[in-house]
């Protein structure tokens, strides 16, 4: 198959281009339809002088159309800057600052003035417009997608992932994830999303299955499409899957279809992956960044329940110490990752950055452990390491201790800072029976973990910071302190 992002679409579209590829609310689309579509859509771009290797940047809502021009901007050799739906106007305008976009695809009511402006209705495949247009494909090497990040200065990044990244991160999901061509998975996630870009939906279409794609992401409407559409495979982050493991229908026959849920985005919760299993539906956990283009490791159903798996066959990864040498089994360190599906760089106005270092090796960040049998464990960031009388706390251990705490919906842990100890572990809880006490969470913990990660500090809270894709806004925490 050849490595340009969307090759596997036309592909499937010429084995089976009758079977069903895409169902959005009451619409289904073929193969053969939506390869069409997408060869339609081209043709606009190309009339609205659209040229290969311009940045278009597109509102990331969730709409078939919004699929359908991912693949036809990648196809026709231009640069998609896919947006999330909640991007602020000042992100906005760093985003245009650094890609130059020459064009906008967006709703009306989208606050964007750079390049040309081309609401959705210009681009409908269906409307009356130019034949469509083949033309041909992109460099593996080009730059197909740009998408952005946030950067550690709280300026956002823009990862530029090649056609032959995204490529890679689809054969190392397809080695590893329980997809057949029977299989309809669900999507529910922004599509600026790195998980759509190089993800389940990537893979479910290169072995011939059906996306089901939501125009939102609200449990009742999942349990809606998953017992309607017999959906059998969906993508939820973490805090996605704790609304569902505890919504009134979880137990009920709406997931009966379903075999299991690929989780990713942040560190694992094991409580409610216990209580998926409890259902009959499996979890697979994965780790991956955008400068990774999605997974670089999948669990299998049966791991540990903290475990992300073992890294896919075509990615090398590495637990780091402070000095940079392998970490011994079982001890914490910064995870490194290395391989084809790894970008090389960041895009900005000023020209590129390297994403890597000297050898490869990209320093994700991201503290875990790898087990005597090579399976990875994320228990957080570096930088959010709590260090509190000398002693180095990973939140995300103290936050799946306390996952299943009875009455606690919600719950993330950080440090804060104190004059005695340094920082003192502080847990922050959403509950939905009364106000749990500081003596009942270190009754809960204790047994499971050392008194030195017990929380010094409770706040109970109506909800956490989280991003447009659910992930938790750690640095947002303390803000929820009052005091």
């Amino acid at each position: 198959m050849s490595t340009w992002f969307g090759a596997h679409l036309v592909v499937s579209t010429a084995e089976v281009g009758s079977r069903t590829a895409l169902v959005f609310e009451d619409r289904r689309w073929s193969y053969g339809e939506l390869d069409l579509a997408v060869r339609r859509t081209v043709a606009h771009l190309d009339k609205a002088g659209v040229r290969r290797g311009d940045r278009v940047v597109m509102q990331g809502v969730a709409r078939p159309e919004a699929l359908i021009t991912l693949f036809a901007v990648t196809r026709m050799g231009a640069v998609l800057v896919p947006l999330h739906p909640q991007v602020t106007g000042s992100e906005l305008a760093v985003i245009c600052e650094e890609t130059g976009p020459a064009a906008v695809i967006a709703d009306e009511s989208f606050p964007a003035s750079t390049g040309l402006r081309l609401p959705w209705a210009d681009l409908n495949p269906d409307a009356d417009g130019p034949e469509a247009l083949a033309c041909d494909p992109p460099a593996g090497s080009d730059i197909a997608v740009i998408a952005f990040t946030s950067g550690t200065s709280g300026r956002p990044k823009g990862v530029a992932l090649t056609h032959d990244n995204l490529y890679w991160s689809m054969l190392n999901g397809l080695a590893r994830l329980p997809l057949g061509e029977e299989d309809t998975a669900l999507v529910s996630t922004p599509l600026a999303h790195v998980a759509v870009l190089g993800g389940l939906p990537q893979c479910t279409w290169a072995r011939r299955g059906t996306v089901v794609l939501a125009p939102r992401f609200d449990p009742d409407l999942f349990f809606d499409l998953v017992r309607e559409h017999r959906v059998t495979c969906a993508f939820a982050v973490p805090a996605m899957s704790a609304l569902l493991a505890r919504h009134p229908r979880f137990d009920g026959g709406d997931l009966d279809s379903l075999r299991w849920i690929l989780s990713g985005g942040s560190p694992a919760q094991s409580a409610t992956r216990e209580m998926f299993r409890a259902r009959g539906v499996g979890v697979v956990n994965s780790y991956g960044l955008t400068e990774t283009s999605a997974g670089v490791t999948y669990s299998a159903l049966d791991d540990a329940a903290t475990s992300t798996g073992r890294p896919v066959p075509h990615v090398e990864l590495t637990v780091v110490d402070a000095t940079g040498s392998p970490a011994p089994a079982g001890a914490p360190g910064e995870v490194w990752v290395r391989g084809p599906s790894v970008a090389a760089e960041y895009w900005t106005a000023a020209g590129p950055i390297p994403v890597t270092d000297a050898e490869g090796w990209f320093h994700s960040g991201d503290r875990g452990r790898l087990d005597a049998e090579g399976r990875l464990e994320v228990v957080g960031r570096v930088k959010d390491t709590i260090i509190t009388g000398g002693e180095n706390v990973d939140p995300a251990e103290v936050e799946n201790a306390l996952a299943d705490l009875p009455g606690v919906v919600e719950v993330a842990v950080s440090g804060t800072p104190d004059p005695v100890w340094g920082e003192l572990v502080t847990a922050f809880l959403v509950s939905e029976a009364g106000e749990p006490s500081l003596d009942d969470v270190r009754a809960h913990l204790d047994g499971r973990l050392a008194r030195h990660k017990w929380p010094r500090r409770l706040r109970v809270v109506p909800a956490l910071p989280r991003g447009a894709t659910g992930k938790l806004q750690r640095q947002r925490l303390n803000t929820l302190l009052g005091d």
